[in-house]
């Protein structure tokens, strides 16, 4: 699957800003291999939404960066825009401007490439799992995980549910996810089931998932019936 990831590191903390002696000081980078799921069950806030008006925030140089950044990165590239608020999934955001801030051993602030081959430049809806540092909004890791989930449809668009309800049903809906069918059915089996099941509990998580057992293409349903069995443990009638 044509999927971007992140790499990821922490450092030691600062504060955000400038000193009195003018030199820019950052806030701690963050970062973890966690799948999905986890970042889920981590993230203090997971909102519906989009980054604008992109810019560098300033540049680190570090002399080392643990694992799981390669060891020869030796600068992280920060980088700051304005967080477009369309919902909130979990937990709280409060009022006025939302700047979002995030690290990167990549130079361009770029958050997802410009490759139409790319998944995740195909988004129309992004879920972003996130964390309030002083007066930015941050990721919950910089980099190494994904950052959000996204899909090809618009959230406006997507069942008349609250929107955790929402969030979990386009989870289950292979037509909402960019993916070829097969690439879907591995997902799922892979992170996109038990993200499901995290967002919506599992009593909705099996319905839901025994209606996709019961539609869609083979590979799905066949995904479907063994997610039921050998994660639920509950029969794929």
């Amino acid at each position: 699957m044509a999927r971007t990831s992140f790499w990821v590191c922490s450092i030691c903390a600062c504060c955000v800003g400038i000193s009195a002696g003018g030199e820019q000081r950052f806030p701690e980078s963050r970062g973890s291999r966690v799948p999905p799921p986890t970042e889920w069950v981590q993230a203090p806030i997971v909102a519906i939404g989009d980054v604008t008006n992109i810019i560098a925030y300033g540049e680190q140089t570090v002399d080392h960066l643990p694992s799981p950044m390669a060891p020869w990165v030796h600068t992280l590239y920060w980088c700051q825009g304005d967080f477009r608020l369309t919902a909130v999934v979990k937990g709280e955001l409060g009022a006025g401007p939302r700047r979002y801030l995030w690290a990167s051993g990549l130079a361009g602030c770029k958050l997802y490439p410009n490759d139409p081959e790319m998944v995740a430049s195909r988004y129309k809806t992004r879920a972003w799992f996130l964390r309030n540092d002083g007066e930015f909004l941050r990721p919950l890791y910089d980099y190494g995980t994904s950052r959000l989930v996204g899909f090809c449809v618009n959230w406006d668009d997507g069942p008349a549910l609250p929107a955790r309800q929402r969030l979990g049903a386009l989870l289950l809906t292979p037509a909402a996810n960019c993916e070829p069918t097969a690439d879907y059915a591995q997902y799922f089996l892979e992170q996109l089931g038990d993200l499901a099941c995290e967002v919506l509990g599992k009593d909705e998580c099996v319905q839901r998932i025994r209606a996709l057992s019961r539609s869609g293409e083979a590979p799905v349903r066949a995904a479907a019936c063994e997610y039921l069995k050998g994660q639920l443990e509950v029969p794929c009638r």
